[in-house]
């Protein structure tokens, strides 16, 4: 793998225009992919990890979405600024994304086949009738079953595992540089979810593209990432390798997250251990650690009660190479 970043975002905070005035969803974050490597964003849902995805796309809905600061460096152009024609040549192309529900992705009133060609069409120098070949070769290449067929099918007569991997095609028939996978195994059952991680895995080494997986599985992390990315309410709570976040944990809520995943050798009948509490609202959000309100540590409820809860953010800082932890005491473990 060339440890060369492709892509490097760095401090970048957005958010949305709403009734009760400007919520910032993504706030400092900041995270290196290499070429051909894979970064894993993890967290509970209302973390900011699509945010994240979409921002990078500059696909935040408008006009209420907006980036508010930070640069996308990707491949030496900062997406963040970019004009709308460097971005249409990019996305697609070079930086490919697959949504989280594909039926809502995909176009309910056109074919799988013309959607997969007008991909082609737009970005590659083909005729309709290449495209078209293209696109057959692409969706038996993710394992569909007759795919001369499966490209004059609408998105409704396919499954669910069905129109993911048609998503996959999609996302791959421009050999894009990175691709985006944003929860790619939502709402599917876990021999198929199995299937699709592995494929993109597959693919991933035929083509040496680049991987960001967002997921809530800390199992499929495990799998297949190099690197992790652990979002608290839109900051970076933990980045490390996938050693480093799984062996050497060093943030409470990194902890409770892997507490919280079911074992083989828990007893029958008992309960998983869980986070108390839930995910702050956007527009409640402390300037301090925001861990802290759900946190164990014997200390949290002081701090809280601090002045440095309401006017210090912390940093992030290096507790062994190339792995960083929120710097305050009471979100450590």
């Amino acid at each position: 793998m060339d440890e060369r970043p492709i892509l490097t975002v760095e401090n970048l905070s957005a958010g949305f225009q709403t009734d009760e005035g400007f919520v910032t969803a993504v706030d400092g974050v900041g995270f290196t992919l290499p070429r051909g490597g894979t970064l894993g964003i993890v967290g509970e849902s209302g973390c900011g990890k699509s945010v994240t995805a979409f921002s990078i796309m500059r696909l935040l809905p408008s006009p209420a979405g907006k980036i508010v600061s930070g640069r996308i460096l990707f491949d030496g152009i900062d997406l963040a600024k970019a004009p709308e024609e460097t971005l249409r040549s990019v996305r697609g192309r070079r930086i490919a994304m697959i949504y989280q529900e594909p039926m809502s992705a995909l176009n309910p009133v056109q074919s799988v086949g013309r959607q997969l060609a007008e991909c082609m069409l737009l970005h590659l120098p083909l005729t309709k009738k290449e495209a078209w070949e293209k696109g057959v070769a692409l969706l038996a290449r993710v394992g569909i079953s007759s795919p001369e067929e499966r490209m004059g099918a609408y998105p409704h007569q396919l499954s669910g595992g069905m129109r993911q991997r048609a998503m996959i095609a999609m996302a791959l028939s421009c050999n894009p540089d990175i691709l985006i996978a944003d929860e790619p195994t939502t709402a599917l059952d876990v021999t198929i979810q199995a299937q699709i991680l592995e494929l993109i895995a597959d693919l991933q080494k035929e083509t040496g593209m680049a991987l960001i997986l967002i997921t809530h599985s800390l199992g499929v992390v495990a799998q297949v990432c190099d690197r992790v990315l652990v979002m608290y309410a839109g900051r970076v709570a933990e980045t490390g390798s996938a050693d480093d976040i799984f062996h050497h944990t060093a943030h409470l809520y990194t902890k409770g997250l892997l507490e919280s995943i079911p074992r083989l050798d828990t007893p029958g009948k008992e309960p998983l251990p869980t986070i108390p509490g839930v995910v702050p609202q956007l527009r409640e959000l402390p300037v301090g650690a925001r861990f802290a309100q759900r946190s164990p540590h014997p200390k949290a409820a002081d701090y809280m009660a601090s002045e440095a809860f309401h006017t210090i953010r912390p940093s992030l800082v290096e507790v062994s190479p190339g792995h960083w932890v929120e710097d305050c005491e009471c979100v450590r473990v």
